[in-house]
């Protein structure tokens, strides 16, 4: 009788670790859903901003390059007439 007693409390203080790594956290509240549904939410906007301003920056770089080009073509001095002519 003694030998069963000491293998059940053996047994039953063995169980409670395992017991205790099985407990789970409680589910999240509705709130708590919504408030992460909201900052995913923002930091979709905010990277979609981020990519779009980017977007936005390098068109205005094209932008400045193709003024620039018609301005000075390639090849042409700066009144007009290729680069070494003479009486243009």
């Amino acid at each position: 009788m003694r030998a069963l007693t000491i293998v059940t409390l053996t047994a039953a203080l063995l169980a409670t670790p395992a017991a205790a790594q099985v407990e789970r956290l409680p589910e999240q509240s509705r709130a708590e859903r919504q408030v992460e549904d909201i900052n995913r939410a923002i930091t979709r906007q905010q990277m979609r901003t981020r990519d779009s301003q980017q977007t936005q920056f390098e068109i205005n770089q094209l932008r400045g390059e193709i003024q620039r080009s018609q301005q000075f073509p390639t090849g042409l001095s700066y009144s007009g007439c290729p680069r070494g002519s003479i009486g243009c």
